[in-house]
């Protein structure tokens, strides 16, 4: 078994009206199966999900983040990603936005592109012991 440490901080001096200044960490205990840090070209709307996250027997830790890139890698895309748990979207992410978060171990994570663009999406996850 390992440790991975989440850690979101949000800090602003305009986004409020008083100073924001916010930190949640947790160390989390992790162990197989997991996927390191990948990359996978979400598919045009229309076209098919791509699984990222399949069905397992314990919960997972999911990392997304939205390249900013078409599949190809360097052309740069505005679109957004669409994130589905099975067929539900559950989260919309917009060019170099990220996202991290516990997953019921069975719901698969599909991913597809909101427009004609193809998505270059890197993601990482790994199930909790």
């Amino acid at each position: 078994m390992a440790t991975l440490t989440s850690t979101l901080t949000l800090v602003s001096t305009d986004a409020t009206t008083d100073a924001l200044s916010l930190t949640a960490s947790s160390a989390l205990t992790v162990g197989p199966p997991q996927v390191g840090i990948s990359k996978v070209a979400a598919e045009a709307s229309g076209g098919s999900d791509t699984a990222i996250k399949p069905s397992g027997t314990a919960n997972q830790y999911l990392y997304i983040k939205h390249t900013g890139k078409q599949g190809d890698g360097s052309t740069a895309t505005t679109s957004a990603l669409v994130v589905k748990a099975g067929s539900t979207t559950i989260l919309v992410v917009g060019a170099d936005e990220f996202a991290f978060l516990p997953v019921k171990n069975d719901v698969v994570i599909n991913i597809v592109s909101s427009s004609a663009h193809t998505i270059l999406t890197e993601y990482a996850y790994w199930s909790a012991a």
